[in-house]
């Protein structure tokens, strides 16, 4: 690990996560990263190993980069490649801060006036006891059950009342309702106590047991410049606290129900919310960094960003912990990584025997002189001929009419369009696992189009439990545990030796220090979450369910290359389906769902796949893992920190709503909040609202309720995913893999299941008619079709961004791929 490749990998990770923002969702450019072979560095290395290493020979003897720096370059960079894109900077502050602005126009996320009026009292004699005996200090008690902290702050309504209203209540309290008059005085009263700055400090000192929602924004209302509706909601809750049963309590708006630490501070700068949303540039003119309202973030990012940072750490160590038991005892390819590895240089420092095979370079230019003539016919459709990558086969529909009511994307399936980086890394692929990944959404169609026919609603909206979500969280929780039985003993040595107890078989260093630094960050990370509210056994559920999610996409680059991908289940959405919504509790739900929205809302460019990517590319580089390991780690650190602020001035420049598209800014902001209001209708329709409130984490345990269909689904897949497995083991003769359950008919996988079964009947054809001799000579082609497809994909990047600078238009969109 030479200091000129940790120099270049910096350098590398601070250029991606400087302008990937930028390209994506202001310029509109294809995504630098998009999936789990990002052309952004993929694409990049044979232009490295073509152009730039030829230059640093002839400038010097020795000066062109070996393939161990090569390997340490491309493995920080991988390390990085989740934090600029959409796994995370596409939404995370939109997340954080478009929530303020999303409340104000839905009515369901609303609550009650703070004022108080003549239908807020609900027992005037009660109302009349407690602020008559105010006046005898804290501690009071009496027989209608008044709040014994209560004495400070109604002794400060009571004060607000003249001496003949005084006596007026006095009178009141032996059991006469209050006259009209009266009672406006009161309401006045309890009304000008609203913006009375001294009542959170007086609760603070008093112990007074107010709502959740109230105490956790006592310490901003006491501040001097608190803003006043926020200080008006939190005195109207100390006041019902101090009044139980004697005055309404007031619905609170659903962020009220958040921690202030995971929502950004819009109150701290008048520019703060409007700016993010609509821009604060006036014309095309630049703003200062001094602009952007960073106090509005401090708080915010201070919780999450370590938060961020843990989960990442857990990652790292997994990926440590599994990589000798999937390279060396289970021997997986690594299809994307072997790829990379196929261009490098030799050991030598000579040339790689596939830049001097004939067949790649005929793959290689064919494939990119294509998507050159078809993006010059984006600049010039009059005089360009697009040469089809897409074929139109929706009329076979009408053989199929279950695909109309099935609810997948059909469009994807039956308009598809030839991916070539897919049909290139299938080529690479053990048969039955590409046969099986291109005919899932084709068989899971079927079967919920006959679902669908019988009635029977297999889908639901995104973030909530359905018997769909299930069927992916029951294949998911299934591998997860094929995979853990597979290398029970491997995995037991290592815990063993992790704790300080010997074992007979040797263990990795690297894998050691790992399995401590996974466990570690593992709790850190349930101790973080709890900090915010979320109960421990809620906290190890969701932490084990990302493990989960982590280490089964992990195991699909590694073993299948399947560089698109996504899981459809959420923890929060995966424990409200198994527990029901009463055992799981909305406020429970709520934090779950907003991490999930931060970490796990859409991860198509997960952390923990690039991280093992990353050790696989080191490894085969011949690089030690252990330091490539914490240099990764330290430049992903290096990332985020200059990703965040480049991200925000970035939207603070143009408006969040213009430096986005229609995902990142109108799913990801609101989709906890809309599900939070329907569990909380949902519980306050069945009456039980404030007992799931109220209960602990064990009294939770005896109102588990499952929801049916959710079971269900959960349980069909996982057996299934069990049953292949097995008949995959048992009998070689088997055609099936059980990947397949893992793909299902999710967006990525309806888009690419065409280029996976023409990849697979390539390679088919080509081993039956010329067998091993002819599959092996046939590799530098498919190597050079996936290498011209992403260095195709870089010219549009390029010509885009030149364009934009020079005439501020987007240019002509090319997003293949």
């Amino acid at each position: 690990m030479t200091p000129r490749a940790l120099i270049l990998g910096i350098c590398g990770v601070v250029v991606l996560c400087g302008v990937t923002f930028y390209n994506d969702m202001v310029i509109r450019g294809s995504f630098l990263v998009g999936s789990f072979l990002p052309a952004s560095v993929f694409g990049t290395l044979p232009l490295v190993l073509l152009v730039v290493n030829p230059i640093l020979a002839r400038w010097r003897r020795n000066a062109a980069l070996t393939a161990r720096e090569l390997g340490v370059i491309v493995a920080m960079v991988l390390f990085a490649c989740s934090i600029p894109g959409r796994s995370l900077m596409h939404y995370f502050t939109n997340v954080l801060m478009l929530p303020h602005h999303l409340a104000r126009t839905k009515p369901a996320w609303q609550g009650g006036a703070a004022r108080f009026s003549e239908e807020s009292v609900t027992d005037w004699v009660r109302l009349a006891t407690a602020l008559g005996a105010a006046d005898s200090g804290r501690g009071h008690t009496d027989t209608h059950g008044l709040a014994a902290e209560a004495g400070d702050v109604l002794d400060s309504v009571r004060g607000k009342l003249s001496d003949s209203d005084q006596a007026a209540l006095a009178a009141a309290a032996t059991g006469t309702k209050p006259d009209l008059e009266l009672r406006r005085h009161v309401l006045a009263a309890l009304n000008a106590s609203l913006a009375d700055p001294r009542l959170p400090g007086m609760a603070c000192g008093s112990g007074l047991e107010a709502a959740r929602h109230v105490t956790r924004f006592l310490d901003r209302a006491s501040a001097k410049d608190a803003d006043p509706d926020l200080l008006a909601r939190v005195n109207r809750g100390l006041l019902e606290a101090c009044l139980p049963g004697a005055v309404a309590a007031r619905k609170p708006a659903v962020l009220e129900h958040v921690p202030t630490a995971m929502l950004a501070d819009p109150s701290c700068s008048e520019t703060a919310l409007a700016g993010f949303v609509n821009g604060l540039a006036e014309g095309d003119t630049a703003i200062s960094i001094r602009d952007v309202p960073w106090r509005a973030w401090t708080r915010t990012m201070l919780f999450w960003v370590p938060l961020i940072v843990t989960s990442v750490a857990m990652f790292i160590g997994l990926a440590l912990v599994l990589h000798r038991q999937w390279a060396v005892h289970e021997r997986l390819r690594y299809p994307t990584v072997e790829f990379a590895r196929a261009l490098f240089p030799g050991q030598d420092g000579t040339v790689s025997v596939v830049f001097r095979d004939r067949l790649f370079w005929i793959g290689a230019m064919a494939v990119f002189l294509l998507h050159m003539n078809n993006y010059a016919a984006r600049w010039w459709p009059h005089i360009m001929i697009p040469i089809a990558t897409q074929f139109d086969f929706r009329p076979l529909l009408d053989l199929v009419p279950v695909y109309r009511v099935s609810g997948v994307h059909t469009y994807g399936l039956f308009k598809p369009m030839v991916y070539f980086s897919v049909v290139g890394i299938t080529y690479f692929l053990a048969s039955d696992a590409a046969f099986s990944l291109g005919i899932a959404p084709y068989v899971y169609g079927i079967a919920m189009g006959i679902a669908a026919t019988y009635g029977v609603n297999v889908r639901g909206p995104f973030m909530r439990p359905s018997a769909c979500a299930s069927n992916y969280a029951g294949a998911y929780c299934a591998m997860f545990l094929v995979l853990v039985y597979t290398g029970r003993h491997y995995y037991l040595n290592v815990l063993r030796r992790s704790l300080g107890i010997g074992t007979d078989d040797a263990v990795a260093p690297s894998a050691v220090w790992g399995a401590r630094a996974a466990m570690a960050a593992g709790l850190l990370l349930t101790m973080q979450l709890t900090l915010v509210g979320l109960d421990v056994p809620m906290g190890v559920v969701f932490v084990v369910v990302m493990v989960v999610i982590h280490v089964v996409m992990s195991r699909l680059v590694a073993e299948v290359g399947l560089f698109k991908l996504m899981p459809f289940f959420f923890p929060c959405a995966l424990v409200w389906g198994m527990v029901g919504a009463k055992a799981a509790n909305p406020d429970q739900l709520l934090l779950m769902g907003l991490v999930t929205s931060v970490l796990l809302v859409y991860p198509r460019e997960a952390a923990m796949p690039f991280i093992v990517c990353g050790l696989r590319v080191a490894d085969r580089a011949r690089v030690r893992l252990g330091r490539v390991a914490a240099a990764g780690y330290a430049v992903y650190i290096v990332g985020l920190l200059v990703a965040i602020p480049i991200t925000l001035y970035i939207q603070y420049q143009y408006g969040a709503l213009r430096a986005g598209d229609g995902w990142s800014y109108g799913q990801p902001p609101r989709l906890v909040f809309d599900a939070t209001c329907a569990v909380r209708q949902q519980l306050a329709a069945r009456g039980v609202l404030e007992q799931s409130l109220s209960a602990g984490a064990l009294e939770r345990l005896a109102s588990i309720r499952p929801m049916q269909p959710c079971l269900i689904g959960f349980a069909i897949t996982f057996v299934l995913v069990w049953v292949f497995t097995i008949l995959r083991q048992r009998f070689a003769w088997w055609p099936l893999h059980p990947v397949m359950f893992l793909v299902l008919a999710s967006w990525q996988s309806t888009y690419i299941a065409f280029s996976l079964l023409l990849g697979w009947l390539i390679k088919a054809v080509v081993t039956k008619y010329g067998g091993a001799a002819a599959y092996q000579r046939f590799r530098p082609f498919m190597i050079g079709v996936i290498a011209g497809d992403l260095v195709a994909q870089l010219v549009p990047l390029a010509i885009g961004t030149i364009y934009y600078m020079m005439s501020g238009i987007p240019p002509p969109g090319y997003g293949y791929g």
